[in-house]
């Protein structure tokens, strides 16, 4: 079974990007993958994926 999480990115004009894969990469480092993104209204936004941890 999958679970999925929907993320933005944040923050000001002038870094934002490179916070938002410093975003993207600690999600990864946790098992999160993209299966999509995509920008609306100026913002990127994200759609991640990973195998539900069995409880």
């Amino acid at each position: 079974m999958k679970e999925y999480k929907f993320i933005k990115q944040k923050g000001t004009a002038i870094k934002k990007d490179e916070d938002f894969e410093d975003l993207l990469n600690s999600y990864a480092k946790t098992g999160w993958r993209v299966v999509n993104a995509f920008v609306h209204r100026g913002s990127v936004k994200a759609i991640l994926e990973r195998d539900k941890k069995e409880e």
